[in-house]
């Protein structure tokens, strides 16, 4: 028997390979003799670097940098060849900072743009960069100060860092802007398709989960309005409605307004990397998972995604989850055959997500699951 294992991560807990081998070691301990292929997925979000550094002859390297809340991190970056792959989650992520910490009006994307900095600083050219998970909500004024961006208030003078100070801005320099910059092609890899702004936008749909109070909406979007207009007036075209522009707090709008980035969808572009519909087709089973399995996860998530492939192949594919609501029915109509949650009991949520209770509840679930499989056959 074949398996493909293709964990997404269960963020904040768990990596894809660690969610992976721990599936693995119970279909070991279930005495099951079978063939498996742990393969790490992601969507762009966390897990990218890993999902596609993986059994490649790539590197992951890391360098301190600016976090979302101006402490220093150390950020994970990977390089296969002359392509460097890159998670906002890992200088300016919503994991990195405690939730009652969360604060959109200091919350900055400056660090982003330092990695990108050093690494063309090195050589990079070219960059497929995870938009998912950030903790901002800045529109990427930090991740282009960074770069070298000056943006000018109205009294000639330049604007700092904090969201707020956009209220200020009236122009856009360039002079101090690395001139390799030019010369970068970066592919963004986001399943978002929100907005910069409006009802549908960064603000009104994902910034409450950064700490965006419901009476703050209205004064932030108007802040990435104004954004959007210094920006219209500086690169003359007006790149705010553009399907993707609202990813990770308007990151999207940055990279495509100011380095003419391309943004695709996380998985899609992965599964050709990898070629990952030749290693569904050689599987007997499918197994897939991530930290929720809810409705949201049929709207082109990895479970999902990776169940449309194993239907066209005709292959069972099931899914382990951290947990799953009350709608997760709806996973099943759209191809996944089975799911297991793996919560075993009540308790803090800080004790839920801790690694080593999270690895050891895949792998017993795994484990039953593939003693149950045995007997029926």
């Amino acid at each position: 028997m074949n398996i493909l294992i293709a964990m997404d991560s269960f963020k904040g807990s768990v990596t894809s390979l660690e969610a992976g081998a721990a599936v693995k070691q119970g279909i070991v301990n279930a005495g099951l003799t079978a063939e498996t292929v742990i393969l790490p997925v992601a969507d762009g979000g966390e897990g990218t670097i890993e999902a596609f550094v993986d059994q490649t002859n790539g590197r992951t390297q890391t360098l301190t940098v600016t976090g979302p809340l101006g402490e220093k991190v150390e950020a994970a970056f990977g390089v296969i060849g002359d392509q460097a792959i890159i998670e906002v989650a890992e200088t300016s992520g919503i994991t990195l900072v405690k939730k009652a910490d969360l604060n959109p009006w200091r919350a900055t994307s400056f660090g982003l743009g330092e990695l990108i900095k050093k690494l063309i600083s090195d050589g990079q050219r070219k960059f497929i960069v995870g938009l998912g998970g950030s903790a901002t909500n800045d529109g990427g004024l930090g991740m282009l100060q960074a770069l070298g961006y000056r943006f000018i208030g109205k009294d000639g003078s330049e604007i700092g860092r904090n969201i707020c100070e956009i209220e200020h801005m009236s122009s856009v320099d360039d002079s101090q802007v690395l001139p390799a910059l030019k010369k970068c092609h970066f592919l963004i890899a986001s399943d978002v398709t929100n907005p910069l702004v409006g009802e549908n936008g960064a603000t009104a749909i994902f910034g409450p989960q950064k700490g965006v109070k419901e009476a703050e909406i209205k004064q932030i979007d108007q802040l990435l309005q104004h954004f959007a207009e210094v920006t219209t007036d500086y690169v003359q075209k007006d790149v705010s409605e553009i399907p993707g522009a609202g990813a990770a707090g308007g990151l999207g709008f940055a990279f495509i307004a100011y380095l003419q980035a391309e943004i695709q969808p996380g998985f899609p572009l992965l599964a050709k990397e990898k070629n990952l519909a030749e290693k569904i087709k050689a599987a007997d089973l499918v197994i897939t998972g991530e930290g929720r399995l809810d409705a949201q996860s049929v709207m082109g998530k990895v479970p999902s995604a990776l169940a449309k492939l194993a239907q066209k192949e005709a292959k069972p594919i099931i899914a382990i989850a951290g947990s799953v609501s009350d709608d997760v029915g709806q996973c099943n109509a759209h191809g996944i055959d089975a799911f297991f949650p793996i919560i075993r009991q009540i308790a803090p949520e800080e004790e839920t997500l801790k690694k080593e209770t999270t690895v050891e509840s895949i792998r017993q679930t795994a484990e039953q699951l593939f003693r149950f499989y045995q007997k029926m056959k």
